[in-house]
């Protein structure tokens, strides 16, 4: 009878410290707060459905000669122009006709809900040192107040609602209404601290949707233009 019981208590004790050891494992299989960021940040990626069919490009040029501009070569110097780009809702290679502001009215109407949309543009790139740069423009800032003012000086331009001659957005300038139909890059005594590419994009947006849970733009309407240093 002894030998019964010292068995039934030793089968007790055991089931309870495999009980114990099974919850301690189930607590330490626990999920992170990273993985439980992914996990939510995969679910709204499935959920989120991106309507928006505009076609949009960057070009250079003037009136009645514009090349679309996939990859861009300046030399970057100093206190000088890259460039000065322009938005056209078109994707052809060049476009021999019109003003910005009559391509953007002729080739908008092609869209119903045209106006609910906004056009935004993202710079990045990375310096010899390692650290990177990655920020979206929704509206206009002083030159110096984008975090990467430092290497890279950025103005925005309204050629839409403007005619005649008309300088930068300000910020006191952005409006309902207001298109940043163009964007000048200029080079800094620094940007020849950047390493590689200076990556410009411009996309088209209606809703803070649009962009991921790390701020990208997740949208199929987007264009961008490599800034290739040469010389």
């Amino acid at each position: 009878m002894k030998k019964i019981i010292i068995l039934i208590l030793l089968i007790t004790l055991t089931g309870c410290s495999l009980f114990k050891e099974e919850k301690e494992n189930v607590k330490e299989e626990k999920p992170s707060q990273e993985e439980v960021q992914e996990k939510e940040q995969a679910i709204e990626e499935t959920t989120y459905k991106d309507d928006n069919q505009i076609v949009i490009s960057l070009y250079t040029g003037q009136t009645s000669n514009y090349v679309k501009r996939e990859v861009f070569d300046s030399k970057l110097e100093e206190y000088k122009d890259i460039g000065l780009f322009f938005v056209i809702l078109d994707n052809k290679d060049n476009i021999k006709e019109g003003t910005i502001k009559s391509l953007y009215n002729r080739y908008s109407a092609n869209y119903p809900d045209f106006s609910k949309y906004k056009i935004g543009y993202n710079v990045s790139f990375k310096l010899k040192n390692g650290e990177e740069f990655n920020e979206n423009i929704l509206k206009p800032l002083e030159f110096s107040a984008f975090s990467f003012s430092k290497y890279l000086y950025v103005w925005l331009y309204d050629d839409i609602n403007n005619s005649g001659w008309y300088s930068h957005l300000e910020p006191d300038d952005y409006k309902e209404n207001t298109v940043m139909s163009s964007i000048k890059l200029m080079a800094t005594s620094n940007t020849e601290e950047i390493d590689g590419d200076i990556k410009l994009t411009v996309f088209t947006y209606d809703t803070m949707e649009d962009f991921d849970a790390n701020n990208n733009y997740r949208g199929s309407s987007s264009f961008t233009t490599s800034i290739r240093r040469i010389g």
